[in-house]
């Protein structure tokens, strides 16, 4: 999304990984969405909304069977309006 000036109010951008086909992915393509921004004084007019309902239709289009996302809490009750729910399976990371 663009301001009036020419500038970036808000942006997202996602991606899909070819897995192998298993349990929770008959095709093993999974999308994740890397990042979501609005610039705060653009913020609570849709734009994330908007960019999001895009994404979404972006990883339809390429059928991708699961979409995944780490939200923040400003950006969980808009990922779950828009029907993400808690993985089945835990998230875990390891630092070196």
């Amino acid at each position: 999304m663009v301001d009036g000036d020419g500038g970036l109010a808000a942006c997202g951008f996602g991606t899909i990984e070819q897995w192998f086909p298993g349990p929770h992915s008959r095709n093993g393509r999974i999308g994740h969405v890397i990042g979501m921004v609005t610039d705060p004084a653009y913020r609570r007019r849709g734009h994330g909304r908007a960019i999001m309902h895009s994404l979404l239709d972006w990883f339809r289009e390429r059928d991708a069977v699961r979409v995944d996302l780490t939200a923040s809490r400003d950006g969980e009750s808009l990922y779950r309006e828009l029907g993400f729910f808690d993985h089945p399976d835990p998230a875990l990371c390891w630092r070196p």
